[in-house]
């Protein structure tokens, strides 16, 4: 199901009847003037209400993904800890999407590209496109940038 956002038609948010319920309200309820923020700003404040929210539907501002901060980061310490078979649908999507990562065909066909932690690493300080993966953002993508930063520390990406 898929669902425009009321007080913000660039918002949209996609998901079950139940997710986009719960999403809606927390959205509208924490950041009433969400309409009136420019996108860098609303990005970031969609992004802290996922993650105050435990908010699972999936969020679009202008067609582009707004990614969770709270659940990209624990799935990275998954796969710090346990190696990269451990890398969720959801990390590998946001790696992929938005890292500067080229289509692999699935998750298994990135994970043997970037075997290792250090692979992963060199990913960040190198994207598919010849550049470290901060660098590669637009500026608009205050979402991606907070959370590159921190996989950045966890991960000790110098």
């Amino acid at each position: 199901m898929r669902q425009e956002l009321t007080i913000d038609r660039r918002v949209v948010l996609f998901g079950s009847r139940k997710d986009i319920s719960k999403a809606e309200q927390a959205l509208t309820q924490s950041i009433p003037q969400l309409g009136t923020f420019s996108e860098p700003e609303a990005r970031v404040q969609i992004q802290n209400c996922m993650d105050n929210q435990n908010i699972k539907a999936g969020i679009l501002f202008d067609g582009n993904s707004v990614w969770s901060r709270a659940r990209i980061l624990r799935d990275i310490k998954q796969v710090k800890k346990h190696g990269m078979q451990k890398l969720s649908d959801y990390l590998y999507k946001f790696l992929s999407l938005s890292c500067g990562s080229i289509a692999h065909y699935d998750k298994q066909g990135w994970i043997e590209c970037y075997p290792t932690i250090e692979d992963l690493k060199r990913f960040f300080r190198r994207n598919e496109f010849g550049q470290r993966v901060l660098a590669y953002l637009p500026q608009w993508e205050t979402d991606v940038q907070r959370i590159v930063r921190e996989i950045e520390q966890v991960l000790k990406v110098n």
